[in-house]
C-alpha cells in the first residue's frame, strides 16, 4: 500500500496546474492594458498634446533663424520623461489598483512570467515612445527650416541618441521597480518623484552623504548619458551601484511582494 505525497509551492501558494499562457501572449495583454485602460489612454493622449504644443511653439518661436534637430528632439523628450514613468507604475499596479489580479494569475499562475512581461512592456513602450520622439523632432525641424530658410540639418549624435534611449529605459525600470514594491500607483508615484529630491536635499546636510554622490544618487549617475555613452569606468561603475540601489532593490522587493501577496 502506497502512500502518495503532496507537494507545496513556495510562499504558500498552490502548484500552477495549467500551462498558463505564452510569454508573448502575456506581453501582447500587457502592451495593450498601457493602452487600453483609461489612465494609459489618458497619459499617452497627455504626452501627444504636450509634445505638439512644445514644438509648435518652440518651432514658433524661432522662425526667424531656425530650431536646431538637437533642441527639438530634447523638446520632444520633455514631456515623455514627465509622465511616461507613471505609466510605467500603472503598468506594475494595474492588476492590484483594479482588483483584477485573481484574473490575471488564474490565467497565468506563473506570477514571476507576469512581472517580466510587465517590465519588457514598459521597455517596448518607451522605445516606441523614444523613437517616435525622434520622427517628430525631425519634421518639427524640416518645418521649422522651411519657415526659417535654414538649412536642414541632421545632425544628431548616435552616441548620445543611444544615452538618452539608456536614460529613459533606466527610468521606465526604476518605475516599473517602484510600483512593483508598493503595489499602488499613488504611492510609488510619490516616492519616485519625491525621494530623490529627499535624497538631494539630505546629502546638502550630511556631508556623508555628499560625499558618496552619483554612487547612491540615480540622478547624478544618469546625467552623462544625456552627452553619450562614452563614460569613464568611474562613470559606469556609479550608474551600476546607483542603478542597483533605486532599480534592482526595489525590484527585488517587488518581485517578492508579488509572489507572495494573496489573492482575493
Amino acid at each position: 500500500m502506497s502512500t502518495a505525497t503532496t507537494t507545496t509551492a513556495p510562499w504558500g501558494h498552490a502548484e500552477p496546474t495549467g500551462r498558463g499562457l505564452s510569454f508573448l501572449t502575456l506581453l501582447r495583454v500587457e502592451l495593450r492594458k498601457q493602452v487600453d485602460t483609461r489612465a494609459g489612454r489618458g497619459l499617452l493622449i497627455a504626452i501627444g498634446v504636450l509634445t505638439a504644443l512644445a514644438l509648435g511653439l518652440t518651432v514658433w518661436l524661432t522662425r526667424e533663424e531656425g530650431a536646431d534637430l538637437a533642441g527639438l528632439f530634447v523638446v520632444t523628450m520633455t514631456p515623455q520623461g514627465l509622465l511616461l514613468p507613471v505609466l510605467g507604475i500603472i503598468t506594475a499596479c494595474n492588476e492590484w489598483s483594479q482588483r483584477t489580479a485573481l484574473i490575471t494569475f488564474t490565467q497565468e499562475p506563473r506570477r514571476i512570467r507576469v512581472v517580466l512581461a510587465k517590465l519588457l512592456a514598459a521597455l517596448v513602450l518607451g522605445a516606441i515612445a523614444f523613437a517616435a520622439a525622434w520622427v517628430l523632432a525631425l519634421l518639427a525641424h524640416l518645418i521649422s527650416a522651411g519657415l526659417s530658410g535654414s538649412p536642414v540639418s541632421i545632425d544628431l549624435d548616435p552616441g548620445q541618441l543611444a544615452g538618452q534611449w539608456l536614460t529613459q529605459m533606466l527610468a521606465l525600470l526604476q518605475c516599473v521597480a517602484f510600483g512593483l514594491a508598493l503595489l499602488s500607483v499613488p504611492l510609488a508615484i510619490v516616492a519616485y518623484f519625491v525621494l530623490p529630491t529627499l535624497y538631494s536635499a539630505a546629502a546638502l546636510m550630511v556631508p556623508a552623504l555628499q560625499d558618496l554622490g552619483a554612487w547612491v544618487n540615480m540622478t547624478a549617475a544618469s546625467t552623462p548619458l544625456m552627452e553619450g555613452v562614452d563614460l569613464t569606468a568611474t562613470e559606469w561603475g556609479q550608474l551600476g551601484t546607483s542603478s542597483l540601489l533605486w532599480i534592482g532593490v526595489p525590484l527585488l522587493i517587488g518581485i517578492w511582494r508579488v509572489l507572495t501577496r494573496e489573492v482575493k
